[in-house]
C-alpha cells in the first residue's frame, strides 16, 4: 500500500498540487489571523479586501447572475484589460514562503493589488498555500450589478479543495466534487435552494498541465452538476497548467439572510447541525497509507483499522454530496425579503463551521461582539481526536465535515429547527447560550486541551495568558511556527515534542 501511496504522492507533486500538507491543520487555507493581519498592513491599493464567509448583492427580477474573470500572476502582475466593476470574489493561491507569515503575506498582496486602477471591494474570500512557486496565483471573479426590482438576495461564495483523497487519480471526480459540495454548502446555509432556483449558478475554477486531464475534469464536472440538476458556466481552465480544483457560486433566494449577528441577546441558544469534528479518520488514513505499520499502532491504541476506514469512507462522502435540505429548513425559518424580522420565530444568526471547528464559534462571538458559554461538546469519532490531539499529529481536532454549522435563535426556534433537522438524517445538539452582550470572548465548560494541541489557537479562542515558553514550543502548524514541508517530508512523529521544519520522518505514529 505505501509504494503505491508514494507513487501517486510524487505524481501529485509533479502537477503542482499540495497532497499531504493539509494533514497537521485539516486545511490547506491560509491561517485566518496572518490572512487578517496581513491585510490590515496592505496600503496605496484600490482593492478592499474584508474576508468573509460570504458576500451578498440584490437580486433582481428577470436578471442571473453575470460573472466576468481575470487571473493573474501573483509573482509578476501585469494588468490586461481592466474589469471597471465594482465588487468581485477572490481566489489566491500563495507559496508557503511567504502565505505563513503576515509580513511577508501583506508584501506579496500589496505588490499584487497595486496594478488595480479601479476600485473595487472584495469580501468572499479564499486563500490557500502551495508549496510549488509556479502554483501562485490571484483571480478576480467581477459580479455585474444590475438595476430593477429587488426581489431578494443573491449570496456568492468562493470554495477550494483544501482536503481530499489522495490515494485517487489526480483527475479523480472526488476532487472537483469537493469543491463543488463546499460552496453549495455554504450557500444552503444561507437559504438558498439550488436546485430549485434557476438562477443560481456554480462557476468552476480548475486546472491541469495536460489536456486530457482537463477533459477528464470538464466531464466530472458534467457528471456531478447533472446529477443533481445544477446549473454551471464553464469559464475554461486557468491555464496556469498546475493542478487546481475550486469554485464560485451564486444562490438566490427570497428571504431575508440569517445572519443578523448585530440582533444576537443574552440569552439565545446556540445549536450545531451535526457534531464537531469528522476529519480526523481523514489524516489517520493517510497516515496510514503513509506507513503500514502506524496500522498497529493504531490497534494498539484501541482503534481498530477498519472503524478508522469506515470513518474515512463517511467522511469523504460527505464532503461530496451536498446536504440540500439544509437549505430549506434555513429559508423556512427566515423572514421573507422586506419582511420584519421577528426573534420568536426567526433564526438570528448562522455561521459555517468547517475546518474552523470549535474556532468557528470564536469568529461567531466576535462578529455578534458577544459573551458565549459552551456547556457541551459533541465531537464525531471522539476517540480518533483524542488520539491524534494527544499524539501532535492535528493542531485542531474539532474541523469539521459538512453538515456542521452553528445557528443562533431563540429556545423556541431552536427546538423547531432541531426537529426540523433530524427529520432529514441530521444529529442536532444544543450546546450552549449566549451569556453577555459588549464584548466577546467563548468559555467553555469541557478540557478543550483534549481536541485542540495548539496553544496558540486555545489561547486566541479562550483568552488564555500565555507563557513564553509555551509560545516558542508551539503546535503542529500553529501561527508561530511553521510546520514540516509535505513535500518534502511527512508530518512529524507525535512521540515527542514535534520536530523542527527540517527534520525528516518516515510519517510513523510511534506508539
Amino acid at each position: 500500500m505505501s509504494d503505491n501511496f508514494w507513487e501517486h504522492i510524487n505524481l501529485y507533486r509533479k502537477l503542482g498540487f499540495d497532497p499531504l500538507r493539509w494533514i497537521p491543520t485539516c486545511s490547506n487555507q491560509v491561517d485566518t489571523h496572518v490572512l487578517k493581519g496581513a491585510l490590515e498592513e496592505v496600503k496605496h491599493t484600490h482593492i478592499k479586501i474584508s474576508p468573509s464567509w460570504f458576500d451578498s448583492f440584490y437580486h433582481i427580477e428577470g436578471k442571473i447572475p453575470e460573472l466576468t474573470r481575470r487571473v493573474y500572476s501573483l509573482v509578476t502582475p501585469a494588468m490586461d484589460k481592466e474589469v471597471e466593476l465594482k465588487r468581485a470574489l477572490a481566489v489566491f493561491r500563495i507559496h508557503t514562503d511567504s502565505g505563513e507569515h503576515a509580513p511577508l503575506l501583506s508584501k506579496a498582496l500589496e505588490n499584487f493589488l497595486k496594478i488595480f486602477n479601479s476600485k473595487v471591494s472584495v469580501t468572499s474570500t479564499s486563500a490557500v498555500l502551495t508549496e510549488h512557486k509556479a502554483a501562485e496565483f490571484g483571480m478576480f471573479d467581477y459580479i455585474l450589478l444590475h438595476r430593477g426590482d429587488k426581489i431578494g438576495y443573491m449570496p456568492a461564495v468562493t470554495s477550494v479543495t483544501q482536503v481530499t483523497d489522495v490515494t485517487k487519480a489526480p483527475d479523480a471526480d472526488i476532487h472537483s466534487n469537493i469543491a463543488m459540495t463546499s460552496a453549495i454548502e455554504h450557500l444552503n446555509l444561507l437559504g438558498c435552494d439550488m436546485k430549485s432556483s434557476p438562477t443560481s449558478k456554480l462557476f468552476p475554477i480548475y486546472d491541469a498541465p495536460s489536456e486530457e486531464m482537463l477533459d477528464k475534469i470538464r466531464s466530472n464536472l458534467d457528471v456531478f452538476t447533472s446529477r443533481y440538476n445544477l446549473a454551471m458556466e464553464d469559464y475554461s481552465s486557468l491555464k496556469l497548467g498546475k493542478l487546481f480544483y475550486g469554485t464560485s457560486a451564486v444562490g438566490t433566494t427570497t428571504k431575508d439572510l440569517p445572519t443578523k449577528y448585530d440582533q444576537i441577546e443574552e440569552g439565545m441558544e446556540i445549536i450545531i447541525t451535526n457534531k464537531f469534528g469528522g476529519l480526523s479518520a481523514l489524516g489517520l488514513y493517510t497516515l496510514a497509507c503513509m506507513n503500514s505499520e502506524n496500522i498497529s499502532k493504531y490497534e494498539q491504541n484501541g482503534m481498530p483499522y477498519a472503524n478508522i476506514t469506515q470513518a474515512k469512507d463517511e467522511a469523504l462522502k460527505n464532503l461530496s454530496e451536498p446536504h440540500f435540505a439544509l437549505g430549506k429548513i434555513i429559508a423556512k425559518y427566515c423572514p421573507d425579503f422586506g419582511a420584519a424580522y421577528d426573534k420568536q420565530v426567526h433564526i438570528t444568526g448562522v455561521y459555517p463551521v468547517g475546518p474552523q471547528g470549535v474556532l468557528a464559534l470564536g469568529t461567531l462571538a466576535e462578529l455578534a461582539n458577544v459573551q458565549l458559554m459552551i456547556k457541551e461538546l459533541p465531537i464525531r469519532n471522539e476517540e480518533f481526536a483524542k488520539f491524534v490531539t494527544r499524539e501532535f499529529l492535528v493542531e485542531n481536532a474539532t474541523a469539521s465535515l459538512n453538515g456542521c454549522h452553528i445557528i443562533v435563535a431563540t429556545k423556541d426556534v431552536t427546538n423547531l429547527i432541531m426537529e426540523e433537522l433530524r427529520k432529514h438524517n441530521f444529529v442536532p445538539e444544543r450546546i450552549g447560550f449566549v451569556e453577555k452582550k459588549g464584548s466577546w470572548s467563548v468559555s467553555f465548560s469541557t478540557d478543550l486541551s483534549q481536541f485542540v494541541a495548539s496553544k496558540v489557537k486555545l489561547a486566541l479562542l479562550t483568552g488564555t495568558p500565555q507563557r513564553h515558553d509555551d509560545a516558542a514550543a508551539g503546535s503542529p502548524s500553529s501561527p508561530t511556527t511553521t510546520p514540516p514541508s509535505p513535500t518534502t517530508t511527512p508530518p512529524p512523529s507525535p512521540t515527542t515534542t514535534p520536530p523542527s521544519p527540517t527534520t525528516p520522518s518516515n510519517g510513523s505514529v510511534v506508539s
